[in-house]
């Protein structure tokens, strides 16, 4: 199988979804210099910790950086409306059993 050339993540887009440049490495995350320009250039794998420190400075989930930001935030907002489609059929359950557990006024 033939591996695409470049890095196997989308740090670029999501920098630059964020308005962040390669230098924010350095600065907000404390990575040496040649660090951040080989995890930048697709020259150095990324660990774990990277994916962690790098995410959380993005305020993305980890694994969205290995996708696209315009995938990830598709799928962000699929999962937003399935949660409110649930929450909206959550709330006549909660009413119908409600109304079932009402006395009935009948005397035992």
């Amino acid at each position: 199988m033939e591996q695409p050339d470049g890095p196997d993540w989308y740090l670029h887009e999501w920098f630059a979804t964020a308005g962040l440049k390669q230098h924010d490495l350095v600065t907000k995350l404390d990575y040496p210099k040649n660090t951040a320009n080989r995890l930048w250039h697709g020259l150095q794998p990324f660990r774990r910790d990277h994916i962690q420190a790098i995410s959380e400075l993005l305020n993305i989930r980890p694994h969205e950086l290995l996708m696209h930001p315009e995938e990830a935030m598709r799928i962000r907002r699929l999962e937003a409306a399935v949660r409110e489609v649930a929450k909206e059929e959550a709330v006549p359950v909660v009413k119908a059993t409600a109304e079932s557990k009402k006395p009935t006024g009948r005397a035992a």
